[in-house]
């Protein structure tokens, strides 16, 4: 269903900046210019979340169509949380400040989220710089989460969820809100015919991402599963801590006061999920399951990362972990596919 060319929905594109000033430059180069979507149904926020490189002064500037927001202190991802309060579109085209859409990518996203009643419609994520790769298809999101630099939400799914967990302050945020949304009933669709460009370097996750994301991720499970589900979850998480320490044991004292301090933060904030979303994660999501019966071996984990296979730094997955997302094809999706509980 294509509505009209006056009965598109009004949207609010919310683009999250910090110190990112000539990307944020090109991500509203793309909007404003490249973007076939009717100027009268679009609303830009771009939230600048304290940086000291002049981004709001260069947006103020060169995109005067563009609402500022400008925060006295960096709060992470939660920032798009102001974009959400002050936008009044019908749905939210949620942009980190070096992602992009281009096209007819915002009308595709937004028919096909009317056509197929999708709350949550997230994206294949490219690079600029190297054809046929796609970020959430080496980085597995699936349906239990998406790629958060681009991401489009229904306005009824923000009023109700409220944003993105200020506790959390960047990494897993994706599947926090992911979860909740499927809670609260809403669909999630994964449209790959939509694709948003990522202006990130393909690099090896750094010490410090993983190290945020056992904490952001232990939160969760303490704060959302069910109690059985919780356990087993941060247990497995814990398992990967200690074989991660063994790798790199400079790292080890950090990695378990980090784990430690999110799980104590989510047991004093528990909202648990429906139990059959509390399982579909504890079962299904690759943090939470068992390195010794499903994920790969404990000698393999021991084992040093194997050189880059790709040229990108990157390495290849053990063919364990290929397995892991092939037997779970259905939510971990390469084709078009929606989740509704």
């Amino acid at each position: 269903m294509n509505p009209s060319p006056t009965d598109w929905p009004p949207v609010t594109v919310n683009v999250l900046a910090y110190n990112r000033r000539d990307d944020v430059r090109r991500t509203l180069r793309a909007i404003f210019s490249e973007l076939d979507y009717p100027a009268d149904r679009l609303e830009v926020i771009v939230v600048d979340n304290a940086s000291k490189d002049e981004t709001a002064e260069m947006v103020r500037s060169e995109f005067p169509a563009a609402t500022v927001l400008s925060r006295d202190h960096n709060v992470g991802v939660s920032g798009w949380n102001d974009g959400f309060r002050a936008g009044g579109g019908d749905f939210f085209l949620v942009l980190d400040d070096d992602c992009y859409i281009t096209g007819d990518a915002l009308k595709l996203a937004v028919s096909a989220a009317l056509e197929e009643q999708a709350d949550l419609v997230s994206f294949r994520v490219t690079s600029p710089w190297h054809e046929n790769f796609a970020f959430n298809e080496f980085w597995r999101t699936g349906l239990l989460a998406f790629w958060g630099c681009s991401v489009l939400i229904s306005g009824r799914a923000v009023a109700q969820l409220g944003g993105f967990d200020p506790r959390i302050f960047i990494w897993a945020h994706e599947v926090d809100f992911t979860a909740r949304a499927l809670d609260a009933g809403f669909r999630h669709l994964y449209l790959p015919e939509v694709e948003s460009v990522h202006l990130k370097p393909l690099a090896a996750t750094s010490a410090r991402e993983n190290a945020a994301h056992f904490r952001n991720i232990a939160y969760f499970a303490a704060r959302s599963l069910r109690v059985a589900d919780a356990v087993g979850a941060i247990a497995n998480l814990t398992c990967r801590v200690a074989i991660n320490s063994v790798k790199r044991p400079q790292d080890a004292r950090k990695l378990f006061g980090l784990l430690i301090a999110g799980t104590w933060l989510g047991s004093r904030h528990r909202s648990p999920l429906r139990a059959e979303v509390s399982r579909l994660y504890r079962r299904n999501y690759y943090d939470f399951i068992s390195l010794l019966r499903i994920v790969r071996g404990v000698r393999e984990r021991l084992r040093p990362s194997p050189p880059a296979g790709d040229g990108h730094g990157l390495g290849t997955a053990p063919a364990r972990v290929r397995e892991f997302y092939e037997r779970r094809a259905d939510i971990y999706p390469l084709q078009r596919s929606s989740l509704r509980l």
